[in-house]
């Protein structure tokens, strides 16, 4: 038989009943306590939490908690009731009794981590000091909800093992094996991830800032967990790893306020001293007249003798940050250069070689 009706007793106050009569009162109980599961059940889900979640909360993450544990927890208690109904019945079967706790404790641990692993927006919140990038990164978040929900399930799977009797320290050593093995195998794509994750938190640029990193020299139009895409002047893409990024020295262009225009411009040598002074002196008024530039910041001299040229040093801060402005300003004051260097008469040197070629005379 599956329940044992032999010696079987039910008390309620001054009521003892026995044998079938004893089963029957507890049948009666065990299904009261279904019902009033079944009742609890409904009051939880049409009354407790709908007023909860009406609530003002002060912690923003407390509508979440109770809307990712609202069906978990209505599903508990049933399942208590039901446990405490099953375990009211007098069970012949050996052992039934321990194994529906262990069952209900199975049961139990499932559905909180049922809510834990809905309450999975509560992650988000991590990210709610960090700048508006980073909230809206797809990656980070992606990577963020992923780990929450792997660390619920390997939480849940160690705690039912526990449960049942399972050596855990034996998986654990084993998990731990196989986490080395996989990581020295994917060590190049975990420093890639770390750097990736650096990058995003430490904000040495952002997308749209203009950098310098090495020889690539661009407009950041990408940072993932992996790489950071520049897109140069010519438009060609390149793709950096992160693990490179984060070792090099990295020249944001963006923070400035301001971009240097240098050069050095080299006039003929037959310029004489007061043509080079007459230039030198109209090069000075036209930067430091024009709107492009800090006026104090203008500095034009002589600054040495090439070998096809007299050198001279053109200098002077621009009123911009941004790259394709500055290309702008500097293609404009180029033009005006030359027309300061066609009104005084001087020439742009280039290289030259003079040849003197000796002509010997026959006595």
């Amino acid at each position: 038989m599956i329940f044992s009706i032999r010696g079987l007793g039910f008390e309620l106050g001054s009521l003892l009943l026995e044998g079938w009569a004893a089963f029957a009162a507890r049948v009666v109980c065990a299904a009261l306590l279904l019902a009033l599961g079944w009742l609890a059940r409904q009051l939880l889900s049409r009354r407790v939490f709908p007023a909860l979640l009406r609530r003002n909360w002060r912690l923003a993450g407390t509508p979440i908690l109770l809307r990712s544990f609202a069906v978990p927890l209505q599903r508990l208690t049933l399942a208590a009731f039901i446990y405490a109904a099953a375990a009211s019945l007098p069970w012949a079967i050996p052992g039934l009794t321990k194994f529906l706790f262990t069952a209900y404790k199975i049961a139990a641990t499932l559905l909180f981590c049922q809510g834990l692993y809905n309450a999975s927006e509560v992650a988000d919140l991590l990210l709610a000091s960090c700048s508006p990038e980073i909230r809206s990164n797809k990656t980070l978040r992606s990577l963020l909800d992923t780990t929450y929900k792997v660390l619920v399930i390997i939480l849940g799977i160690a705690t039912c093992a526990q449960i049942v009797g399972f050596p855990i320290g034996s998986i654990v050593a084993g998990a731990g094996l196989v986490g080395l093995t996989i990581s020295l195998a994917a060590q190049e794509s975990a420093s890639n991830l770390f750097s990736g994750i650096v990058i995003l938190l430490d904000k040495p640029f952002s997308v749209g800032d203009w950098i310098t990193v090495g020889d690539v020299e661009g407009e950041v139009i990408d940072i993932n967990f992996r790489s950071t895409k520049v897109r140069a002047l010519d438009n060609s893409v390149y793709i950096l790893t992160n693990s490179t990024v984060s070792s090099a020295t990295i020249n944001n262009g963006t923070l400035r306020n301001k971009r240097l225009y240098r050069f050095t411009l080299g006039v003929t040598y037959d310029t004489s001293r007061p043509q080079l002074e007459q230039l030198m002196t109209d090069l000075t008024a036209m930067l430091k007249a024009s709107p492009y530039t800090y006026e104090d910041s203008v500095l034009v001299k002589l600054n040495g003798f090439g070998a096809s040229s007299i050198d001279l040093l053109v200098s002077a801060y621009l009123r911009t940050a941004d790259m394709t402005r500055f290309l702008q300003m500097q293609n404009d004051l180029n033009l005006d250069l030359m027309d300061v260097m066609q009104k005084n008469g001087v020439d742009f040197a280039f290289p030259s070689t003079t040849v003197y070629l000796e002509k010997n005379s026959e006595n």
